[in-house]
């Protein structure tokens, strides 16, 4: 059985396969401070680096101090790799903006179906 932590902009577990899978809520704006929680959540699932799946909620963004902020590899210690599944243009738009501006130390990739995401993770497992 799969352990999972609901916070109030996001749910996270750590599956057997050995990632972690966060789905973010719709209708929220993910900030730093989000981001230390969601750190910490992964410390409390598992603490290991791993590879993340991270499901963008409908309506649900970020800003650029979050982008940049998440793009260095010490602010995500647990976080070796990171498939997003984007659930909007605008989504999709805004992770293009992060690969290309923010240029992520961590390989990053956007999706639009689970199982690509998920078979584009299993090679970081």
């Amino acid at each position: 059985m799969t352990k999972s932590i609901s916070e109030n902009k996001f749910i996270m577990s750590y599956n057997q396969v050995g990632y972690y899978e966060l789905s973010i809520k719709d209708n929220v704006e993910i900030f730093v401070d989000d981001i230390h929680l969601i750190v910490n959540t992964q410390k409390q699932l598992n603490g290991s680096k791993s590879p993340i799946l991270i499901f963008g909620g409908q309506y649900s963004t970020t800003n650029t101090e979050t982008l940049k902020y998440i793009s260095v590899n010490e602010n995500m210690p647990f976080s070796k790799c990171a498939a997003f599944i984007v659930s909007s243009i605008s989504q999709k738009l805004l992770g293009n903006f992060y690969l290309k501006i923010y240029k992520p130390q961590r390989p990053t990739r956007f999706f639009n179906h689970k199982e690509d995401a998920i078979n584009w993770l299993k090679q970081y497992l």
